[in-house]
């Protein structure tokens, strides 16, 4: 079989060149089907146009996207000194007193910065007390009960990061 083969395209020449050109008229015909696929029937010069568009669609995107980062980075900064996880200890102060009257609660921003305000409630009157407290600290004496409140806030802010 083989030789006949030969024989064929040895007493016709044009026989391979045909085979040849009707490939490649079939490859042709796939990649004008492919572009007519890609342009869904437009032409080269609205093509182009659509590729223009779509770079500057990404442009614009990305212009969005470093506002949104600098407006995020602006709100996480304010977010940082702002109250966050009050808590508060309710507890007897005094002997004498029959209930929880009297009461600690810190509020403090995520950098431990703010204040904690304790009422104490006796049978005869009450008072109130303000501490500055920063990073956690005060450099006023601070109370079993306060430094309690101050420590679950403390404790707070860290799960929450």
């Amino acid at each position: 079989m083989l030789e006949r083969i030969i024989s064929l395209v040895i007493e016709n020449p044009n026989l391979p060149l045909g085979f040849a050109l009707i490939l490649v008229l079939l490859y042709v015909v796939h990649l004008h089907n492919k572009i007519h696929h890609l342009t869904k029937g437009e032409t080269g010069v609205s093509l182009e146009k659509i590729i223009k568009d779509c770079v500057d669609s990404v442009k614009e995107i990305e212009n969005k996207n470093e506002l949104i980062s600098k407006h995020a980075l602006s709100l996480d900064t304010r977010v940082s000194h702002a109250l966050r996880n009050v808590q508060t200890i309710r507890y007897k102060a005094f002997e004498t007193n029959g209930s929880n009257q009297s009461f600690s609660v810190a509020l403090l921003n995520e950098k431990g910065n703010g204040v904690v305000i304790t009422s104490l409630h006796a049978h005869s009157h009450t008072s109130t007390l303000a501490k500055p407290i920063e990073k956690y600290k005060s450099t006023y004496d601070l109370t079993e009960e306060e430094k309690s409140v101050i420590e679950e806030s403390k404790k707070t802010h860290k799960d929450n990061r």
